[in-house]
């Protein structure tokens, strides 16, 4: 059949009209839900994430210091270590730890006397025995010719090392021990051993860091300066007595601070030493005595001088009274 144009142009409007008719009904059945979309009765929705809250994600706790482990540390002898230029010694024993579980890395800190080598406690003593007896890493310091000063001043000319004694062991030691070893933390089991000068750093180190050591042990220590008035030691760290007596008397003065004390104390002196006299531990156990301080004990040693055969004979006493339950 031969249609005209306009004959055809009329069946191309129809049929455009067509198309768009239906694609507008499909498009309508595809967008408009059957029903309204409740997340009550809609099992086909994806689950709901979980609620959000303003509070901050938990955090890890640090460990603490009873968990914490022995580290760059063997068994038997770690020497020739380092803190800034002051070298120690550690020494752990076989077995560390396992003695009494209930103290968490028991460490001794020993002190030698003024200009001993901290080797020298080891070489004329058994202390190491004892030390394997008891469990306690042995922590030595080369603390030289240190009076355990808090600081120097003009006059001072007696200077160790470039930090003070006492501060060297606060703020650079016992941190670093921390640190590298996790040794010396609060709540450890921390003790001190000292003979002479370094007896005096037992007490004088125990007052600078209160709560840090459970006990102490002081052999022929001197604690009361302005008792010895002229000593040369002292006068090369603090000036004369005579001009400069706030220093003799004050922070560096372990008697003066009695009413400080805290600490479980073991002294001991004999009483035929002639370079620290006996009257330095007898005044100083007094003082802690007359401020109802408990747990000091003082043994005056009949006959005994300033040497290891004493210092050694006192190591069995020491070491019972370190290892008390003391609260």
């Amino acid at each position: 059949m031969h249609l005209n144009r306009w004959q055809r142009y009329l069946i191309n409007f129809f049929l455009l009209i067509s198309a768009i008719a239906v694609a507008s009904l499909l498009s309508s059945q595809t967008l408009t839900p059957s029903k309204e979309r409740h997340p009550q009765n809609d099992n086909t929705l994806a689950p709901l994430s979980a609620p959000t809250s303003d509070k901050p994600p938990p955090q890890t706790r640090p460990a603490s210091p009873k968990n914490k482990k022995l580290t760059q540390a063997t068994p038997g002898w770690n020497r020739n270590l380092t803190v800034d230029d002051v070298p120690y010694d550690l020494y752990i024993p076989p077995h560390y730890g396992t003695r009494d579980r209930t103290r968490h890395l028991p460490c001794l800190l020993v002190l030698p006397g003024w200009n001993f080598p901290r080797t020298s406690w080891v070489e004329n003593t058994n202390l190491v025995d004892y030390a394997d007896r008891y469990g306690y890493a042995l922590l030595l310091p080369e603390m030289g010719k240190t009076l355990y000063e808090s600081q120097y001043y003009p006059e001072t000319q007696l200077k160790w090392n470039p930090v003070p004694g006492g501060k060297f062991i606060k703020t650079r030691f016992i941190p670093k021990i921390q640190q590298r070893h996790n040794l010396l933390h609060p709540s450890q089991y921390n003790i001190m051993l000292g003979l002479s000068t370094g007896g005096r750093g037992v007490v004088l180190i125990a007052l600078e860091n209160p709560g840090l050591f459970v006990a102490g042990a002081s052999l022929s220590g001197d604690f009361s300066q302005e008792n010895t008035p002229t000593d040369r030691l002292m006068t090369a760290v603090y000036g004369s007595f005579s001009t400069f007596r706030d220093r003799w008397q004050s922070q560096d003065n372990p008697q003066a601070r009695a009413t400080e004390w805290q600490m479980p104390l073991y002294l001991a002196h004999g009483t035929a030493d002639t370079i620290v006299p006996e009257e330095q531990s007898r005044l100083f156990y007094d003082a802690l005595i007359k401020q109802h301080q408990q747990n000091i004990e003082y043994n005056s040693v009949k006959g005994a001088g300033h040497d290891y055969t004493f210092w050694g004979g006192q190591l069995e006493h020491v070491f019972k009274f370190l290892d008390k339950d003391w609260p």
